[in-house]
């Protein structure tokens, strides 16, 4: 499902949509610089969407806004599961927040034609996605115990080892400026957010599904969706040159396909007989606890790290301190979760339609251009 967006979005607006400003001075009292904050506007489930002008014209008219939030939540109540289409959520987004300001009045929004072309068409720009996909295990204590196993035995191609955070969050290139990977248990998220997600509250059989779901949710920030090809919204839903239409399943497990796990604990003494003495003494070294990083140069450790992954160990990991853990990967491969027969066709589960034109934001799109002009 798609988690977060982050979008630039075209929808003329009359004042500049802000909710407060911070900004710094010099010492004699002149501005260096100015930086609008985010305003929110809140849905039926008291879940907030983030809005801020992003852009004006060279005449000063604010043409843009900055959409940023959870807009499966938004319109769902949970995130449990949800859309994988970012510009069918951005349409009904924009098509609820049209709605909102026949009504209120507050952001004055003045909609024309070709933004909301652009709506349709999706040309405009996405400078975050976070998206998610969730595994089931057994219970959640098996989930807690996958996290821990991992943290010591998983290393993922160009971010390295885990950082396990509370527990049961395990990121990996954290503070990427282009991608990173989190693993977490959602059950203790969902718990510690209770009353940000009203709509399961009252739900044991929604509870229990979080409880045994791990979920991997990768974060695709404005310099890595450019270079996918990803940053605007129709590469999401057109179909590609071979006539299969994009699958953003994908996205996680090519990354989670570069991960590299410590599936041996132990070499037999057959196979570490036939070892040479240097690349024999730097698997000791590991299977003593050390790391080989802190050791050996960069070029002898890839070196010793090449050789033995042939036998299933792994020196870029440490040596894990529950032994008795299985494959993580062959698990997330396998156990794809899906969304449950009983939430389909419910407001649990909210699938967005496909961006067109609806007589009601052409209606609610007139209104406002009418008390525009009047």
């Amino acid at each position: 499902m798609i988690d977060w967006i982050d979008a630039i979005v075209p929808c003329h607006h009359r004042a500049e949509v802000v909710g407060g400003k911070i900004e710094r001075t010099t010492s004699a009292g002149d501005v260096e610089w100015k930086k609008g904050l985010f305003r929110s506007v809140v849905g039926s489930f008291e879940t907030g969407v983030q809005l801020k002008t992003a852009w004006r014209s060279d005449t000063g008219e604010c043409t843009h806004l900055h959409v940023s939030g959870n807009l499966a939540k938004f319109f769902q109540g949970h995130n449990l599961w949800g859309s994988d289409d970012p510009g069918a959520l951005v349409f009904e987004f924009m098509q609820w927040l049209v709605a909102y300001d026949v009504e209120t009045s507050v952001l004055g929004l003045v909609p024309h034609a070709e933004d909301v072309q652009a709506w349709i068409t999706g040309e405009y720009r996405f400078t975050r996605i976070d998206y998610t996909e969730t595994f089931h295990l057994d219970t959640e204590a098996d989930v807690l115990a996958y996290l821990r196993a991992a943290e010591h035995t998983a290393h993922l191609a160009h971010r390295g080892r885990g950082q396990l955070c509370e527990g049961s969050t395990l990121y990996f290139g954290k503070h990427s400026r282009r991608w990173a990977l989190k693993l977490y248990a959602k059950g203790p998220e969902i718990r510690r957010n209770a009353e940000s997600q009203p709509a399961i509250l009252r739900l044991p059989s929604a509870q229990q599904w979080a409880a045994k779901s791990l979920r991997c949710e990768l974060v695709l920030r404005s310099m890595e969706l450019k270079r996918r090809g990803l940053d605007r919204p129709r590469a999401w839903f057109v179909l590609q040159e071979n006539g299969v239409q994009f699958d953003p399943s994908h996205l996680i497990r090519e990354i989670l396909g570069d991960m590299t796990m410590t599936t041996t604990l132990e070499l037999s003494p057959d196979v570490l007989a036939t070892l040479k003495p240097a690349l024999r003494m730097a698997y000791l070294t590991w299977h003593a606890g050390a790391d080989l990083r802190t050791i050996h140069s960069k070029t002898a450790f890839y070196r010793y790290r090449a050789q033995l992954l042939p036998y299933g160990i792994d020196i870029a990991t440490v040596q894990p301190r529950d032994l008795s853990h299985r494959s993580i990967a062959s698990v997330l491969v396998a156990r794809p979760a899906e969304v449950p027969d009983w939430a389909n066709g419910t407001p649990l589960f909210f699938e967005p339609r496909r961006p067109a034109v609806t007589p009601a934001l052409v209606r609610n799109c007139q209104l406002l251009w009418d008390r525009h002009a009047a």
